[in-house]
């Protein structure tokens, strides 16, 4: 017998209804199941970072390597880039994309800093030289020189590092740590070298 003339009997309108609502009991699944993952799953946002040329994603709690890098490299330009006329524009720029843990500590420091480039009167320059991300500890490490201009045009050059850990809150950059020396990266592989030299070197003071 042919489909066609299968449908139009009585056992073939039945067989149509009870596929149909096999049909349709799978879509209410299916809706049901991406509704699920639509709901649970977080909105991603994909960006071009400022200061690098890969693409990145930010989350509402997380980012990318990448991402974390521009904003890295951007934080240390802004501060490692200061003028006695500008020092307090700078400040007032970081101070909302501080965290609680550090704002007062951050902040302390940072009018420390504006009292003594104005009494000074000095410039303060950073040219980055590499940007260094270490996932264990989800810093970002910003490396450069770092060059002090006096009043009278004299320029010092030295090592620079602007240390950085960024979370992400609502979709926003949070810097929940932040430090600077005038050394190379101090990453954990580097710290526990220099831990081991200076048990050698207590080792030797004792004998």
């Amino acid at each position: 017998m042919k489909l066609k003339d299968f449908l139009k009997t009585w056992e073939g309108t039945l067989a149509e209804n009870k596929f149909n609502r096999l049909f349709v009991l799978l879509l209410m699944v299916a809706n049901l199941v991406l509704g699920a993952k639509i709901f649970f799953t977080q909105p991603v946002i994909t960006m071009q970072p400022p200061t690098l040329d890969t693409q990145a994603w930010v989350a509402e709690d997380k980012a990318s390597q990448s991402y974390k890098e521009a904003w890295g490299m951007y934080l240390a330009t802004q501060i490692g880039n200061v003028t006695p006329s500008t020092v307090v524009l700078i400040k007032d720029w970081l101070g909302p994309l501080l965290s609680p843990a550090v704002y007062d500590e951050v902040i302390s420091a940072l009018e420390v800093q504006v009292v003594q480039i104005k009494n000074d009167r000095v410039s303060m320059r950073f040219e980055p030289r590499t940007v260094v991300y270490e996932p264990d500890s989800e810093k970002v490490f910003v490396y450069g020189y770092s060059y002090t201009i006096g009043v009278h045009g004299h320029e010092e050059r030295t090592e620079r590092t602007y240390e950085f850990r960024i979370g992400i809150t609502q979709f926003l950059p949070t810097v929940d740590f932040i430090d600077t020396y005038a050394d190379k990266p101090r990453t954990k592989k580097v710290l526990r070298v220099i831990e081991r030299r200076e048990e050698a070197r207590k080792e030797r003071e004792d004998d």
